[in-house]
């Protein structure tokens, strides 16, 4: 087989994105009269995805960080703060901390990362694919858990991959802050590490 040829679930990700676009002329008509697509005057998630102006970052777009704004919150579950700005400090750290991971990742999983996030931007496969009718920003908690499970329990295999990756690295971001090591019922590395090793201490502070 030819190398450059794509792998038999990258053409089945991009047969479904061709097909459901062809589909999604007249759903694409209807939401725009509806406003379901329409992106909000005020979006909610900036204060998380837009809180450090000056960082760098290093893989994800403004249009990554609104979508996984979005879905985080029903990704952790109880975990997330209620109070809007611990909430929104909560999600700008771990916004961070995901695009550190997703820098991290070989170049082979960081084009099927953004194949994945161009596919839930993009409004044809949103509304086809991903069964989502609002803008991300307006996506309820509950919308949001609808369309995880979706694509989790899909008869598609791909889905059940692109769940599995955004399950796996949000949860490693969250996770991975030691603010967050309680809820998980991790006491934190033993004290002599902080001692012996200064990164540690770093980590900490």
């Amino acid at each position: 087989m030819d190398s450059s040829s794509p792998d038999p679930d990258r053409r089945q990700f991009l047969r479904l994105g061709f097909q459901g676009g062809v589909a999604a002329g007249g759903a694409l008509v209807l939401a725009g009269l509806s406003g379901c697509s329409a992106r909000p005057t005020h979006d909610p998630m900036i204060p998380a995805t837009t809180a450090d102006p000056d960082r760098h970052w290093r893989f994800m777009t403004e249009e990554d960080r609104v979508v996984m704004a979005a879905l985080l919150p029903a990704i952790v579950g109880p975990g997330m703060p209620r109070e809007a700005e611990a909430r929104n400090s909560a999600l700008s750290e771990t916004l961070v901390a995901m695009d550190e991971a997703f820098h991290a990742m070989g170049p082979p999983n960081q084009r099927q990362f953004r194949q994945l996030f161009d596919l839930l931007e993009s409004s044809i496969t949103r509304l086809t694919l991903a069964r989502v009718s609002s803008y991300w920003p307006n996506v309820s908690g509950e919308q949001a858990e609808a369309f995880l499970q979706r694509w989790r329990g899909s008869m598609f295999n791909i889905f059940n991959q692109a769940y599995l990756g955004l399950i796996q690295v949000s949860n490693a971001a969250w996770y991975g802050q030691p603010a967050h090591w309680e809820q998980m019922g991790y006491p934190g590395p033993p004290a002599y590490t902080y001692d012996a090793l200064p990164q540690m201490q770093k980590a900490s502070a």
